[in-house]
């Protein structure tokens, strides 16, 4: 006894006469069954690149037909990055795109779409350039700044930490161009801008420019202005006027708080090197500065009266 089955060819571009048949096998039976194929659809054909000709695996590219023509077909590309897209009605407009939105590692496409008419044979060349979804960012800059002050400038960039402070990843000397570059920095962080001078507060009026930067790829520009003048001779000298007049003030109030102690000392001092200088015996010690650490271990030393 055989089994009874029945038997047709399947190929999606295909249509077969019959479409199938009932055949009883027997086991060690033999049957020859003869389809007569038609092509009834066709295929698109093409290629993912990068922008440098690298292949992309693993992309889906899909076909969608457009007005009257109900389709929807799609193909993955392998990994040297070619697609075949299988079941095209023929003589019906196809839309022909990338699927980004199923893909995390692609941006966009170039071009974003191709409508493509398939005839009574198969189409090739059907090609998109993908661009990737940017993992870093670049920052670039320009200050603006007198040439004189060029080689006193330098430019930092920190990384904002939040509450924890910030973070310098990267210093750049500026130079004649005026121009900066830091690369490959990371999307997920936020950095600040800014400048550094080494010239003195005390004989320039500046302001430190300092700029904040969203993450946001591929690039950021930003333009700094650093523009410092320099102080007036009277400024200075009002300046250096000050830094004395408070030290005097400073060396007054000491004086003041301790006269009771130092003015002791001073007279003892004195007296001491003038009795050296005219053969004369100083009082206590004989070196006025081995006087004054005396009075440092012990106090002003009196000379004692004589009891009667």
């Amino acid at each position: 006894s055989g089994i009874n089955a029945e038997y047709g060819p399947l190929m999606k571009e295909y249509s077969f006469t019959p479409a199938s048949k009932m055949l009883t096998v027997a086991e060690g039976l033999e049957v020859d069954v003869t389809f007569s194929a038609t092509r009834v659809a066709y295929s698109g054909y093409g290629k993912v690149t990068s922008l440098n000709g690298k292949p992309q695996p693993g992309i889906i590219v899909e076909a969608v037909g457009a007005g009257e023509c109900a389709l929807q077909e799609e193909g993955t590309t392998e990994e040297n990055g070619s697609y075949r897209i299988r079941g095209l009605t023929p003589n019906c407009p196809l839309t022909f795109h990338v699927r980004a939105d199923k893909s995390d590692k692609i941006r966009r496409a170039s071009p974003p779409s191709q409508l493509i008419e398939i005839g009574e044979e198969d189409k090739s060349g059907v090609n998109f350039v993908v661009f990737q979804e940017p993992t870093t960012f670049d920052i670039t800059g320009y200050v603006e700044v007198s040439s004189e002050y060029v080689g006193s400038t330098k430019v930092h960039l920190i990384e904002d930490k939040g509450k924890a402070g910030g973070k310098q990843v990267h210093s750049t000397q500026l130079h004649e161009s005026r121009i900066f570059v830091f690369p490959d920095m990371t999307l997920s962080s936020s950095y600040n801008v800014k400048i550094e001078s080494s010239l003195s507060q005390s004989m320039y009026n500046f302001t430190i420019p300092d700029v904040k930067l969203k993450s946001e790829g591929p690039f950021q520009h930003v333009n700094l202005v650093f523009l410092p003048i320099r102080k007036s001779v009277h400024q200075e000298q009002v300046t250096r006027a000050s830094f004395t007049a408070l030290t005097i003030i400073v060396l007054s109030m000491v004086l003041a708080a301790n006269h009771a102690t130092l003015v002791p000392v001073f007279t003892q001092v004195y007296h001491s090197v003038v009795n050296r200088g005219t053969g004369g015996e100083s009082v206590g010690s004989a070196d006025g500065m081995e006087y004054i650490d005396d009075v440092h271990r012990g106090g002003i030393r009196r000379p004692k009266s004589k009891k009667k």
